[in-house]
């Protein structure tokens, strides 16, 4: 059967109405079941050619994340009808994990095994184990959809060991911190990816501490816990390689009760993701945080001021609260893009406040709960690798500019 290519441009709508869909198909699938992406394809065999759904259902393919990119080809057949080929750039997701990170005085390495298309449905596992001052290990299991369906679960187990200083009113102290999690949740989706994830776990932490204290730092706390937790994902972003456009809103709620006389404890924070390209080669990236926990005047706040987490070069866990604000913003310019790897320079300013432990809200407009980070970096980029980009970053307090430092990691900063 002779054929004819045809190129769709979809600057404008198109509805051809008096053709049809005679058939659908996929390229370029190596690993990816047919069944798994063809669910996420509007377009149906005996429906009318519309421009504007292809182009959806192209950029559906595209936010997989398990393709670096999607292209969708047109065929006209002898009989006037059309054959729809979506061609898939199917990226490499069986990876080892090796990421590691560093500011001054603080080290952490992590290593192991991931898969971001297990099965070839988009299934998700990790599992690796990491020093940052002591050793953990962890393993997490992600159905994105089972059975086809707008269900999905997750199952985790964590063993959590670090080094955390706390703080009390006579000073600082360190302190052997170990977490067991036995998680399980379940996953609802509603569109392609705004989805409910609920469920809980079960654990327990214990804190010893390290050396001489003060009279107020306990030598050990040990307690058995369960939480219960929702998160609430609202995901527009769209995918073109490491390129990112669109905005995600994350809600997050938990609530923890201790097998015990402690008293229940909740913490809420939620996370809008703005990514902006610009041009070709440029991209903006936003992510604004604000959360609250239950204000107990206790050093174990779970908002930690970190190198790692929020605000890069301020260093190690320098402080806790009961409440954070931050904004980090950063624009990223491609400087080479080849056909496989990217080197990306970046400018960024990291910015937040905290509420102290049993403090109030005026605590967040208190300049010494301010800080006030800027820098620089480099992303280096495999453009056919799942999230293989190896980023640099050095920050400086722009109050203190004797406060700076280098962070080191995979995958970028947020």
């Amino acid at each position: 059967m002779k054929r004819s290519a045809i190129a769709i441009i979809f600057s404008t709508p198109l509805v051809l109405s008096s053709q049809q869909i005679a058939s659908i198909s996929f390229e370029g699938l190596k690993k990816t079941k047919e069944s798994y992406v063809r669910q996420f394809v509007t377009a149906q065999v005996g429906g009318r050619l519309d421009s504007v759904q292809l182009e959806r259902d192209r950029k559906t393919l595209t936010n997989l994340e398990i393709f670096g990119n999607a292209l969708v080809k047109v065929h006209s057949t002898k009989e006037g009808d059309y054959e729809i080929v979506f061609w898939c750039d199917e990226l490499f997701t069986l990876l080892p994990i090796f990421s590691f990170g560093g500011i001054e005085g603080n080290f952490w390495i992590q290593t192991g095994l991931s898969e971001a298309n297990l099965g070839g449905r988009g299934n998700k596992l990790a599992a690796y184990y990491q020093y940052y001052d002591r050793s953990s290990v962890a393993a997490h299991l992600t159905f994105e959809r089972i059975k086809r369906s707008n269900w999905g679960a997750n199952l985790s187990f964590v063993k959590w060991s670090t080094l955390e200083p706390l703080f009390f009113s006579q000073g600082e102290v360190q302190y052997e911190y170990d977490n067991w999690t036995f998680g399980a949740t379940a996953i609802r989706y509603f569109q392609f990816r705004d989805k409910v994830e609920f469920g809980g776990a079960y654990f327990t932490e214990d804190y010893t501490r390290v050396g001489e204290g003060f009279t107020d730092a306990p030598l050990m706390v040990s307690e058995k816990k369960i939480l219960g937790k929702v998160l609430y994902t609202i995901d527009r972003v769209n995918y073109h390689f490491f390129y990112l456009d669109g905005v995600k809103n994350q809600l997050n709620f938990q609530t923890v009760r201790s097998i015990g006389d402690e008293p229940s404890f909740y913490i809420m924070f939620n996370d809008l993701i703005y990514h902006r390209r610009i041009n070709e080669k440029g991209n903006f990236a936003m992510r604004f945080r604000f959360g609250v926990s239950s204000n107990e005047e206790s050093p174990f706040a779970p908002f930690v001021l970190d190198s790692y987490l929020n605000i890069r070069g301020v260093g190690n866990r320098v402080d806790r609260g009961t409440g954070a604000i931050i904004l980090n913003m950063e624009y990223r310019q491609t400087m080479l893009e080849k056909e496989k790897v990217a080197i990306q320079g970046v400018i960024f300013s990291d910015t937040g406040s905290w509420r102290n432990p049993g403090g109030t809200f005026s605590d967040f407009t208190d300049s010494d709960n301010f800080v006030l980070f800027a820098g620089g970096g480099l992303r280096l980029i495999h453009k056919k690798i799942y999230n293989a980009i190896f980023r640099v970053d050095y920050g400086i307090n722009l109050q203190e500019t004797e406060v700076n430092g280098f962070v080191l990691g995979v995958g970028q900063y947020f």
